[in-house]
Formats: C-alpha cells, structure tokens, sequence
C-alpha cells in the first residue's frame, strides 16, 4: 500500500474545489493516508454520486489514515483516489457509504500524481445509491447566500413579520408593494437567477439583524 503524508484535507457532503475553502471550515493536517488509483469513470462516480462500498475495501483502508492534532488521532475509513488527472479524498461512514468528499491543495495534488505512478489501477467494487444534485452554476459563497436568504424569508413569511418584509422588498426592488404574498413569491423567485449586488445587500441586512457573520466574511 502507497501512502501520501503531510497534506491538507477539507472534508465537507459537497465537493469544493481548495480555492473555494473557507476559514472555518474543518481542515485536517493528514499525517499520512493511503492513495489508490482508479479509472476515470469512477472518479466521476465519486463526485457526481452517493456511493457505498463493499466490506472488503473498507477493511483495506481501515485505521490507515492518521491525523496531526494534539496527538496523534485514526480516521476509520478514509483515503485518497486518483485517476492520475485529479485526486480527492474520501470519508467513508461505518455502514461504507461515502459521507464526505474533499478536494486538495494543487502542489499536494500534483505531487500525489506523481507518486500515484508507482500504483497499479484498482478495481473497487462499489453500488451507485443514488445521484447527487450538483449546481455548476453557483460558487459555494453564492449558494451559501442564496440558502441563507431563502431559509431567512421563510421564516419572516411563516412569523408574518410583514415590516421586514416590506422593508427587505423595497431594498431589492426598489418600489413598495403591500400585497405579503406577491413580496415574498418576488424575492424567492429572485433567487434562481444569478447573485447579484442586491442580493449581497439583503444577505448583509438579514445577517446584521441576525447577529450572523457578515457578507465581508464569507467573501474573505
């Protein structure tokens, strides 16, 4: 078995690219992991599906991956895959479905590469679960506000709280409009076009009387 150590690894359900991690995020300093080499069309599997493993890889990679903290701690299930264009890591539940993704840092990815010349192709058995709902459209920050904005206007639509409605519609688009209904229906289907400026400022609103992080955090 090939081991890559000494990397960075930012497990999270959807897979960012390390450009597009954020400081508080939970990245792991990787001791040492192991690295196999797949074909091609299961990395694409890999990020484009919920997927479980058999046993027998499972047991194969168990309590190989060691993380730098205070001391020395053991991650259960966890590797790294590449088809020698790309490599990511893989966190793997008890019951073998795979349950995080992470992307890595280029030099480290490149160097996993060349490292990964030395490795046979793998074959891994694994089931397709099902398909994820991947967005190629929107960054991580643009669908992070969009979320944000959306659960925020649910809950003022839910309370009722028709002031902030209005207050929040006349900031978008400019106009009032007393019909609670027709407010809410705009500024929800506002979101399924591109983030704008508009809609950074109403983050920005609903973060400040939220006492959330602002929009300078996530854009850092």
């Amino acid at each position: 078995m090939i081991y890559i150590y000494d990397i960075l690894l930012n497990f999270n359900e959807s897979f960012y690219e390390f450009y597009e991690w954020e400081k508080q995020d939970n990245i792991l300093h990787i001791k040492r992991i192991p690295v196999f080499k797949i074909k091609t069309s299961m990395m694409e599997d890999l990020l484009s599906n919920k997927i479980s493993f058999k046993e027998n890889f499972c047991k194969l990679i168990e309590n190989k991956t060691e993380v730098f903290d205070r001391k020395i701690k053991v991650l259960k299930y966890t590797c790294l895959f590449t088809d020698t264009y790309q490599v990511v890591g893989v966190f793997i539940n008890d019951d073998y479905t795979l349950s995080k993704i992470s992307d890595l840092l280029l030099d480290e990815e490149e160097d996993t590469i060349n490292i990964s010349s030395r490795c046979h192709f793998l074959e891994i058995e694994y089931n397709i679960i099902e398909s994820k709902v991947i967005n190629l459209f929107f960054t991580r920050k643009e669908i992070t506000i969009k979320k944000e904005i959306e659960n925020e206007l649910k809950k003022i639509y839910k309370e009722k709280d028709n002031l902030k409605l209005k207050y929040l519609y006349f900031e978008y688009f400019n106009k009032l409009e007393n019909d609670i209904e027709k407010m809410y229906q705009d500024l929800i289907y506002s979101l399924k076009d591109q983030v704008t400026n508009k809609h950074f400022k109403l983050y920005e609103l609903l973060s400040l009387c939220n006492g959330k992080k602002s929009i300078s955090n996530l854009t850092n």
